[in-house]
């Protein structure tokens, strides 16, 4: 007699649910000699470790202890100095276009008292440097046209409106080179206080330790963060001044050659131009 095939795999089934084999296995396991305690992975929460990583910015400034203090300032000054700069070096304060015109056109009609009292009341570069200028011409006559003297004039007014200016733009250097050293001295604050607390504590605690650390890499970093952006203000507002003087020195250059070209073709009235009458006694420069 032949038994069906459906009821011996049930018999198979009742007989691996009543095994001592499959009761053994729904049981926890144990360790043997360890108290037959269940064995358990512990449990790490990702947001706690991940909240206590988390550090603001006032975070790092509080580790990077006293020496950040003077690197803030730092930072602050560059912020105004590149705002004052920026607004200081505009191109109206050396030659705005209406002082060009109203001085060329003076100065191409040969009326060098017209153009020394517009160049007195102008505050700028160009002002500054025509007024020199002109004034030396109205008061000794044309022929100083063809000297040295006129330009020294020139010059020494240029110089005399820009100092003020070169040495706001020196203050980025100064500050691109203190930073890096202020932020090493940081460091070398936060090392010591580190191995001063390793020598007395040990390695009991190392949060202590650590904090320490922490201070003397953050200000040698701060440091560097401050001086790489003064470096490049202080070379590109040098150079902006430097620009800015070259153009000046050009148009008060055209105007005086201009001034020139109308004394030797005499096609002004020497009456309202300088004191002194005649024109230059000798040929001057090339004219612009």
């Amino acid at each position: 007699m032949k038994f069906p095939s459906s009821l011996f795999a049930a018999l198979i089934a009742i007989f691996l649910i009543e095994s001592p084999l499959f009761t053994l296995a729904q049981e926890d396991l144990t360790i043997p000699g360890v108290d037959d305690k269940k064995v358990e992975a512990p449990q790490v929460e990702a947001d706690e470790g991940a909240d206590a990583g988390e550090k603001n910015l006032f975070d790092l400034i509080l580790e990077g202890g006293w020496a950040m203090w003077p690197l803030g300032a730092m930072s602050i000054a560059i912020i105004a100095l590149a705002v004052y700069c920026f607004l200081d070096l505009a191109p109206k304060n050396f030659y705005p276009p209406e002082l060009v015109e109203k001085l060329a056109t003076s100065m191409e009609n040969g009326d060098v008292e017209a153009a020394m009292k517009t160049a007195e009341a102008s505050p700028t570069c160009l002002g500054q440097v025509m007024y020199g200028a002109t004034e030396y011409i109205y008061e000794r006559g044309y022929e100083t046209l063809d000297g040295d003297t006129i330009y020294d004039l020139m010059a020494d007014a240029s110089q005399e409106f820009n100092r003020a200016r070169a040495r706001t733009i020196n203050y980025f250097s100064v500050i691109s080179q203190a930073a890096p050293m202020l932020g090493l001295l940081g460091t070398v604050s936060g090392m010591i206080k580190a191995f001063g607390t390793l020598g007395r504590e040990g390695m009991g605690d190392p949060t202590k330790l650590a904090s320490n650390i922490s201070e003397a890499l953050v200000t040698t970093a701060t440091g560097l963060v401050i001086a790489l952006p003064a470096i490049f203000a202080y070379f590109f507002f040098r150079d902006k001044l430097s620009a800015h003087v070259a153009q000046v020195d050009k148009h008060a250059s055209r105007m005086l050659n201009n001034l020139r070209r109308a004394v030797y073709t005499g096609t002004f009235d020497h009456g309202s131009g300088a004191s002194g009458g005649g024109g230059p006694t000798q040929e001057g420069p090339p004219m612009a």
